[in-house]
């Protein structure tokens, strides 16, 4: 059995359009780095999305559901570092309503200094700038260290990521440096569990020596695992997406022997024109059969976050956590 079964609480302070478009009304870019130096009155807007967007009812349900983990993106400018707003005392009370319904928190450092994949989760697009300067790395351990600092004493926190989704052109031994200083640097203030992410690469043959060797402690690897990214993957027909959810855990259970995984990220968003359906019901049923096949893969891993727990557009259902729930897509227990 897995022992975490979670949801990401994405969008929230780290802003991505297609999550909450209206946000963005007005504006050309998709990013917070934009939003931030674009938007007229970007900390009132902020500061209202961060009110209302994710709130204290939320927590109330998944506790309802027995969703008792969340991966809460945050960024590397949670301080308010210009042009951005301070998200810091948000992210405190968000760590005391996880308190309040004994919920676990793994803080994720969603966002680094110059940008560590170019994409919108990382805070600025087509800027991959992270690893080109030490300063920018140098700079993402102190805050990996400050976070530590401030959280770790907090009944709710779990751990934290130590960088999200860094670019799967950066250099892994470059990586993997990183991740051993910002592990020590952590370990400095807490013993509580520290993620890495597989950087795209999670059958890498460097991975095995880096976590067997340097004898890490409380440890864990994130892979994210999608079906609509990956052209290998998105032409597929319903088959062919079922032998990938299979293959999977073959690879969950081999990485299994050296290192916990968590199945950090994880959504249903297939392209559906490829799938052919029949009908509306043959289409349900399609989505029921790969919601299911990929909850029984990744319980074969230390853990699980669905990405993401609310997606506010009417559209992209296959990536909302609650409105999958109230479909009848996804279980209403997770007990």
């Amino acid at each position: 059995m897995s022992n975490i079964r979670g949801v990401n609480l994405g969008g929230w302070f780290v802003l991505e359009q297609w999550m909450k478009p209206q946000l963005f009304d007005g504006l050309k870019g998709v990013d917070e780095t934009h939003f931030s130096l674009n938007h007229p009155h970007h900390q009132e807007e902020l500061y209202k999305h961060y009110n209302t967007f994710i709130t204290k009812k939320d927590f109330e349900y998944l506790k309802s559901i027995n969703i008792s983990h969340i991966r809460l993106p945050i960024p590397w400018w949670f301080l308010g570092e210009s042009p951005y707003v301070e998200s810091l005392p948000f992210i405190r009370r968000t760590m005391e309503w996880a308190v309040e319904f004994d919920m676990h928190v793994l803080l994720d450092l969603h966002t680094a200094p110059g940008c560590q994949n170019g994409f919108d989760n990382g805070g600025i697009v087509n800027q991959i700038g992270w690893h080109i300067d030490q300063k920018n790395i140098d700079l993402t351990v102190e805050k990996l260290e400050l976070i530590a600092q401030l959280f770790s004493n907090y009944p709710s926190f779990l751990g934290i990521e130590v960088l999200n989704e860094p670019h799967f052109s950066i250099d892994l031994n470059l990586l993997q440096t990183f991740y051993l200083n910002a592990y020590h640097a952590i370990r400095r203030h807490t013993d509580k569990l520290i993620v890495f992410h597989d950087g795209f690469r999670p059958e890498d043959a460097s991975w095995k020596p880096f976590f067997v060797k340097n004898k890490l402690e409380n440890v864990a690897f994130d892979l994210h695992l999608y079906h609509c990214f990956d052209p290998k993957i998105t032409h597929l027909d319903f088959n062919g997406h079922v032998d990938v959810i299979q293959s999977r855990i073959k690879m969950i259970q081999k990485i299994e022997k050296f290192v916990r995984t968590i199945i950090g990220e994880w959504s249903l968003g297939i392209i559906h024109d490829k799938l052919n359906h029949k009908d509306s019901f043959n289409k349900k049923v399609v989505r029921n059969t790969l919601a299911n096949l990929q909850l029984f893969a990744y319980e074969h891993a230390f853990g699980w976050y669905f990405w993401s727990y609310k997606i506010e557009r009417a559209s992209h259902e296959d990536w909302d956590f609650k409105r999958l729930v109230e479909g009848h897509i996804l279980p209403n227990d997770f007990l």
